[in-house]
């Protein structure tokens, strides 16, 4: 029981950990891409600030101070400010967000400026939350040191927040996880991520209530088979033989010294919750040896060895110790993965009891096998991406965790590049979503023909991939980024680019031990990939360097 209660304790700890770094890792892109989308934002500001600079009407207004031309100028513009030299004619000048162009007169002086701004209120943070299609536990808010300043939901303006570097924040008596990152340069202004912490509970609740379970399952398996094989051997050995049957009753026949209906029933019985028992579980590493111990067990084999393809799975017994032994075919329909040879005691053979009790069991076996590979392809289709047949985030997140404490026990390097394809919804939109996704197997297929063997390729989400790269330092990473970003350039697909690459993509780089956790090295490098999309796209960019050139 002490065994149950641990491996019960330690699943749910996992599963807390694991959505946990699902929470953060979802977190962590609702932060870039709301980024983008602010960027966006002040991309739109830069542009209407220039086509008002560049309006005759404007620079008159300004070039002769008219300050009610300019009121109806601003009047009719939303977030503007016209100034003339540092004069405010019309809207407003100072904003957290903006962007300033200067307007030049007719006989080329410099007459004033525009200033368009972006208000940091509830509609942006919706329009940044719309661009994260973000869940419903989760919130997108902007805050301007340890207050909020707008949220689409939930957050009202003014809500305290915990500094940057913390993790959990209470709301309203509800707990949330927390991530955030700086919106504006030289300011205090940051985004901020939130994501309830109910989901990770109910995940660890529900996993230690399974793991119960199954650990309660996996007891009474065990025991079942073994209380099973003894009472197989035990009405073996209690078989009177047939010469000690005569002598003690002469002139019976001898069908009258074979075990009664009830008996036989009773063994029929113990095979069948043997069976029952090898098809309930899907681990080969247990289920393996159950099958030879039980049918060992069933026939009073001296040995039994698995084999599959020619060669041997796996023993138990003394099969040398045997005569020739009793092949039976394991598998369904026409497939056969693999024979169960039972060696008989030397000088022996199977009564017909023992072969149909044989046959049986191998019929159970057979099940049960089916049953593990049909487990374990259902369990492959959950980690990999169906498109790209790459693996996907899950198996990701989880692979993650588990490389950065291997790298922490054994001090190795570990190197994480991000990609995401540039502009890549203008392929979507201009040659239709069948096109959109031959161009993501494509570069799914350019990640695997130059990673190594031992690397993880992954589709992240979208247009966006990562490669998990054990053994490497960020040189390395940065290494594999330029590779691919080369490769990609090669790329063609003539119903889309014709004679060009129908599209770039953009890199970051990180790598343990610069940062010392999953967490840090997500966000590293997604940070740089960050910079690299904010510099020009089709770009390499490591984690604390300046942003690489493009290809």
């Amino acid at each position: 029981m002490l065994l149950v209660v641990v491996v019960t304790w330690v699943a749910g700890e996992i599963a807390e950990r694991r959505e946990r770094d699902a929470v953060e890792t979802r977190l962590a892109h609702n932060l870039r891409v709301g980024r983008e989308e602010f960027a966006d934002t002040l991309a739109e500001a830069q542009m209407r600030a220039e086509r008002l600079a560049s309006s005759e009407r404007v620079q008159r207004a300004l070039a002769e101070g008219d300050r009610a031309e300019a009121e109806r100028i601003g009047a009719a513009q939303e977030n503007v400010g016209l100034l003339a030299g540092d004069e405010l004619l019309a809207g407003q000048e100072s904003w957290i967000a903006s962007r300033e162009v200067d307007v030049v007169g007719e006989e080329g002086g410099t007459v004033g400026s525009v200033v368009a701004g972006v208000p940091l209120d509830e509609e942006l943070a919706r329009r940044l939350a719309r661009a994260a299609g973000l869940l419903e536990m989760d919130v997108l808010a902007v805050a301007a040191g340890d207050r909020t300043l707008a949220a689409a939901s939930r957050l009202a303006p003014g809500t305290p927040l915990p500094p940057e570097e913390a993790s959990e924040t209470e709301q309203d008596g509800e707990t949330y996880r927390l991530v955030s990152t700086p919106l504006l340069e030289g300011t205090d202004v940051r985004l901020v991520a939130l994501s309830s912490q109910a989901p990770i509970v109910e995940a660890r609740d529900d996993t230690r209530r399974r793991a119960f379970l199954a650990a309660l399952a996996t007891v009474a398996l065990a025991l079942l088979v073994g209380w099973t094989i003894t009472r197989l051997l035990r009405g073996r050995n209690a078989e009177p033989a047939p010469a000690a049957a005569e002598e003690a009753a002469p002139g019976r026949r001898a069908r009258d010294v074979r075990p009664s209906e009830a008996d036989e029933g009773r063994v029929h019985e113990a095979v069948a919750l043997v069976g029952e028992a090898l098809a309930a579980t899907h681990d080969p590493e247990a289920l393996l040896p159950v099958i030879l111990q039980s049918a060992i067990g069933a026939t009073g084999a001296a040995g039994a060895r698995l084999v599959s393809g020619g060669n041997e799975v796996m023993r138990a017994g003394d099969p040398e110790a045997g005569a020739r032994p009793l092949a039976l075919r394991l598998g369904s329909g026409d497939e056969t993965v693999g024979e169960l040879l039972l060696y008989p005691p030397r000088e022996g053979t199977f009564d017909h009891e023992s072969e149909q009790l044989a046959h049986w069991l191998a019929a159970q076996a057979s099940i049960a096998l089916e049953n593990e590979r049909l487990h374990r392809t259902v369990k492959r289709q959950a980690i990999t991406d169906e498109l790209t047949q790459l693996a996907n985030r899950r198996r990701f997140t989880e692979t993650l965790a588990v490389e950065v404490r291997r790298a922490e026990r054994f001090g190795d390097p570990l190197a994480l590049v991000l990609a995401d394809l540039d502009d890549f919804k203008q392929i979507n939109d201009r040659y239709g979503h069948q096109a959109g996704d031959e161009v993501l197997r494509r570069f799914a297929d350019v990640l695997r023909e130059n990673v190594r063997d031992f690397d993880l390729p992954v589709r992240y989400g979208g247009e966006e991939f990562a490669v998990l790269l054990p053994e490497a330092d960020l040189a390395g990473g940065e290494q594999l980024a330029r590779r691919l970003q080369t490769a990609l350039l090669r790329l063609r697909l003539p119903e889309i680019g014709r004679d060009r690459p129908p599209v770039t993509a953009s890199f970051g780089v990180a790598a343990f031990p610069q940062a010392r956790s999953a967490e840090e090295i997500l966000s590293a490098a997604d940070g740089a990939l960050y910079r690299a999309k904010a510099a020009g796209k089709n770009r390499v960019a490591c984690a604390g360097d300046d942003v690489g050139r493009t290809a």
